[in-house]
């Protein structure tokens, strides 16, 4: 699956990676490690991705956690203006610009 290649990528560039199978497995991990930011799917099973992004935004300790939507949905410019993303890509991508991202998101957190 795509997450595994993501997370191997950021694995091997130096970034601690925790996986999410779904978007509920997504929202209880993020509030139980309190991630420096996330890297959320549009489409997923269980909780979609539109779905962890309100969740997320109502939690006072997570909603102004970097989000970079990672994804093939057609609508990635509203979602990024609904939920104040920090970037989004669109799939296919390149795993080095989601890195150069991340690393980005990372340096200049607000």
């Amino acid at each position: 699956m795509i997450q595994g290649v993501v997370a191997e990528y950021l694995r091997d560039e130096g970034f601690d990676v925790v996986v999410a199978n779904n978007g509920a497995d997504g929202l209880r991990l993020a509030r139980q490690a309190a991630p420096d930011l996330a890297v959320v799917d549009v489409f997923m099973p269980v909780m979609d991705g539109r779905e962890m992004l309100v969740a997320l935004k109502r939690d006072p300790r997570l909603s102004r956690m970097p989000i970079i939507i990672l994804s093939a949905a057609a609508d990635l410019p509203s979602l990024a203006r609904q939920f104040e993303v920090r970037a989004t890509l669109t799939k296919p991508f390149d795993l080095n610009v989601l890195g150069a991202i991340v690393e980005q998101t990372l340096a200049h957190p607000n």
